[in-house]
């Protein structure tokens, strides 16, 4: 073996062996975090804003957080709007829509998954929010009922229909509610100003479901979607039915985060009124 190979070796060897300390010592140091913060969260800032997290999570809160698509909303989103966020894991996006709209805007975020939304109540505590975020435990898609959620802690992979690959089978099968926007935002009696879509191939199911209210307000609602197309048939979804969906509702998909084909890559896009 030459000594190039040698050192290689070794090199990789004492990296794994820091990874490995870091995973062990990253607890203690979360909890020390957390008690410095008076239970409190600490400061950490998301696109230039700074807001109080819970250092647990603080991974799932990148500080450059798909930050194109913060660019684009922030340009948009008006004092007083009313944001409804759909797949709010944690709450990236409910805190910047909450800043965004502030001072009296609202937002209500759909989170089936306990943990995350367990995490999603403290960071909306922690920021004072609870006057303006309404959190619904519940999943979204075409029909309501009830489903299986695949979900893993408080991953943001967690989702309808099968388990995420990416989460190597460590998920638990949760039943949840199943809500249609058309529903929901009849029965409360909401005209909302954004709609956020993040929930892991189910949306165009949840964009189907929400048929009333896009026709409604196309032309005052702003759509923001993740598209997730590897994944659509776990939610008996096609391209062509995707295409077919946009074109009833008047609606074309411009990307957001550099893809080339919007509907056909994942990515984020905006869902403009043709």
């Amino acid at each position: 073996m030459s000594l190039l190979q040698t050192t290689a070796r070794r090199t990789a060897g004492l990296l794994g062996r820091e990874s490995r300390l870091v995973r062990r010592l990253r607890p203690a140091y979360e909890n020390l975090l957390n008690w410095y913060g008076g239970g409190k969260g600490i400061p950490w800032t998301i696109n230039d804003v700074t807001y109080r997290v819970d250092p647990h999570h603080r991974q799932r809160l990148g500080p450059h957080y798909d930050a194109p698509v913060a660019e684009f909303l922030r340009a948009r989103v008006r004092p007083g709007d009313l944001c409804l966020d759909v797949g709010a894991n944690v709450g990236v996006y409910v805190l910047q829509f909450a800043h965004w709209s502030r001072p009296d805007g609202r937002v209500v975020a759909f989170e089936p998954n306990p943990s995350a939304r367990e995490v999603l109540q403290s960071h909306v505590r922690m920021n004072g929010l609870q006057e303006r975020v309404e959190i619904v435990p519940a999943a979204v898609s075409e029909t309501g009922g009830e489903e299986i959620l695949y979900a893993a802690a408080a991953e943001g992979m967690s989702r309808l229909g099968q388990p995420n690959k990416a989460l190597h089978g460590n998920v638990n099968e949760i039943t949840v509610p199943v809500v249609t926007l058309d529903e929901y935002c009849r029965s409360n009696r909401l005209e909302p100003d954004w709609l956020f879509l993040d929930i892991e191939g189910f949306e165009i199911a949840a964009l189907a479901g929400a048929r009333e209210l896009i026709k409604r307000r196309r032309e005052r609602l702003g759509l923001v979607v993740e598209m997730h197309p590897n994944v659509w048939d776990s939610a008996k979804t096609t391209r062509a039915g995707a295409e077919s969906l946009l074109a009833e509702l008047g609606l074309r998909a411009v990307p957001l985060t550099g893809q080339s084909d919007p509907l056909g890559d994942h990515g984020i896009v905006h869902l403009a009124a043709d």
